[in-house]
């Protein structure tokens, strides 16, 4: 009886050892997390404090990885995260994912549109990341723009549907997240649905896209053939016109991506001293 018991004890002691191990591993592997944000926070702090400071005007969209609700619409950061930028409080705005503003206008006219602006809508790219899941092209009819999208492997090859055809079949929806709440985390709402689009923005784009793509479309949700893109504006064209935009990482590629408000035209900017990863 005294072997036995003291076989349990050695048992207990090694399962004891054993608990208290992994406990401390999960507290070394949680404070080594909660370390990495708080300086991620701090040097994104410092970075947007000296845009700031030059007198640029910055707008902060959150996304998946920020410390923020995870489920969409996605609340502004706390102003406790950033303290240096929220002190410009006429040039930083903390904004919400999705995100929509009028640039370079009086505002809102009243009727959902802009008056004399430019209204840009957007968000990170998750939920254009998941509605590609879902989609598919085929090489038979990759030139088919939007209408390019099927399911039928007999046609071609099949192969997952670009980004910018998943951001033209948002617009063409009128639903920014057409996937949520099934696969894409939405706050459900019984009274209203806050991803319809309840009219058409001039810009729409989507963060965090594998490479950089653009594509101008009329009211229609038709694709403008772009031959002299300067010689008009965007609210000359009959209805309007949307520029879609597909922002590349830049964690990744080390791309922005500049639009003029007059014309909608793009323009890339890439700088080689990011590093690959």
């Amino acid at each position: 009886m005294s072997d036995q018991g003291n076989v349990n004890g050695k048992r207990r002691r090694d399962y004891n050892v054993a608990a208290a191990s992994e406990s401390s591993s999960r507290d070394t592997r949680n404070n080594n997390a909660a370390a990495h944000v708080s300086r991620s926070l701090f040097d994104l702090d410092v970075y947007l404090s000296e845009l700031l400071g030059s007198g640029i005007r910055v707008d902060y969209v959150p996304g998946w990885h920020d410390p923020t609700n995870a489920n969409w619409p996605q609340r502004p950061l706390h102003s406790c995260l950033l303290p240096r930028s929220t002190g410009y409080v006429d040039l930083f705005c903390r904004g919400t994912n999705p995100y929509e503003c009028v640039l370079g206008g009086g505002g809102d006219d009243g009727g959902g549109g802009s008056e004399g602006g430019v209204r840009v809508l957007g968000s990170d790219g998750l939920n254009i990341a998941d509605l590609r899941r879902f989609l598919t092209t085929t090489t038979a009819a990759a030139g088919g723009g939007c209408d390019a999208t099927t399911t039928d492997a007999d046609s071609g090859v099949v192969a997952p549907s670009s980004c910018i055809d998943a951001l033209h079949r948002t617009l063409l929806y009128g639903h920014m997240a057409p996937t949520g709440p099934d696969s894409l985390p939405t706050f459900p709402s019984c009274e209203y649905d806050p991803f319809v689009l309840t009219s058409r923005p001039n810009v729409y784009f989507a963060g965090n896209c594998d490479v950089y793509e653009t594509r101008l479309v009329n009211c229609r949700g038709e694709e403008i053939v772009e031959e002299s893109p300067a010689s008009t504006t965007a609210h000359d064209m009959v209805g309007g016109a949307t520029r879609l935009v597909c922002v590349p990482s830049f964690a990744l590629t080390g791309e922005v991506v500049l639009v003029k408000l007059r014309t909608l035209e793009c323009e890339v900017l890439s700088f080689n001293d990011v590093p690959n990863f």
